[in-house]
């Protein structure tokens, strides 16, 4: 065993004497910049939770900040409308509350809007999961609008996905939604409401009459490369502008998003193809069917400057001839 009587030190120097006034000290000025610390850190914290929760709420009250009516108006209007494409026959719209004439000449209207009120409109479908073509238009030049779709009829989805459903439409642009039938039905009467998101009472309204086909199909394209015959007029002047076949998407091109270069149709004529119906038991594709809609410049070559339609509305007459995978 070792201990300081076997040490060639002095005891006091084997083990000093620590003055107890230090001793007394130590844990008081540990405990005092540890408070200083903890202090600091909470007024860091507490400022950095004031500052997020400022930026969150800006942000919330900017989102549901109310409205000003008048900056979504024009003359009385609001600054958005909607339509079905079908145009032609059976399938054909109307105003809705009687209150407006159609347009003798649609090109030459000198307005901002397509219609000069709000549509009802018809559909002839072919069976469950047939479409329509339900168009939204922003008459702002200068304002994207948030809207909020609802449709009133648990029988008719929009693309599959419900029955309500938000977007945002550019300033001054036009989208096309899909409105897929979900249940067998020989008619029916609803209404497609398209509200501001943060002001849902300034809404327009859709009435659609939906009405059986005496034909009914198996299969309804959607994001499908189908080949269709078409044939197009100006739908002012009743002149053809054009016939032929061509191949295309039902709905959105894929290969519009991509990096090689390609040649995109129109927007409207893609969306045009979604609905287009045929049995599945049928090679030669002869109970292919047509389709008729009116397209409004945004949809066609409004937005190619100096074009030659760049101002009229088109009528497409488009038939299925056979389903063309790629």
């Amino acid at each position: 065993m070792s201990g300081s009587w076997i040490s060639d030190r002095p005891a006091a120097e084997e083990h000093p004497v620590i003055p107890l006034g230090l001793n007394e000290m130590t844990v008081p000025r540990l405990s005092i910049i540890a408070s200083f610390s903890t202090i600091f850190m909470l007024l860091v914290a507490g400022i950095w939770i004031a500052l997020a929760a400022n930026t969150f709420l800006s942000q919330f009250e900017d989102a549901f900040a109310a409205i000003d009516e008048r900056e979504i108006q024009v003359d009385g209007r609001w600054t958005w409308e909607a339509t079905l494409l079908f145009g032609g026959g059976e399938d054909s719209c109307d105003s809705r509350n009687g209150d407006w004439n159609w347009p003798s000449n649609l090109a030459s209207q000198d307005e901002l809007f397509w219609f000069p009120g709000e549509l009802e409109c018809s559909w002839l479908h072919q069976g469950i999961g047939d479409y329509a073509h339900l168009a939204i238009h922003n008459v702002d030049e200068e304002n994207p609008l948030p809207l909020s779709i609802e449709i009133n009829s648990d029988f008719i989805s929009i693309d599959g996905d419900g029955q309500s459903h938000l977007v945002e439409v550019e300033a001054g642009d036009a989208i096309v939604v899909p409105l897929r039938l979900e249940s067998e039905v020989d008619a029916l009467s609803f209404t497609v409401e398209v509200s501001h998101a943060a002001l849902p009472t300034a809404s327009v309204g859709l009435d659609v009459e939906l009405e059986q086909h005496t034909i009914q199909r198996d299969r309804h394209a959607r994001s499908e490369h189908l080949e269709v015959h078409y044939v197009v007029w100006d739908v002012d002047t009743g002149e053809q502008l054009d016939e032929g076949d061509l191949g295309a998407y039902a709905g959105e091109d894929p290969r519009c998003d991509s990096p090689i270069p390609w040649v995109c149709y129109i927007e409207g004529f893609g969306w045009g193809l979604v609905g287009l119906d045929v049995n599945d038991f049928d090679p030669q594709f002869e109970s292919g069917t047509t389709h008729n809609l009116i397209l409004p410049p945004d949809l066609a070559y409004g937005g190619q400057d100096g074009h030659e339609l760049e101002h009229s509305w088109l009528h497409f007459e488009l038939t299925l001839t056979r389903l063309a995978p790629v």
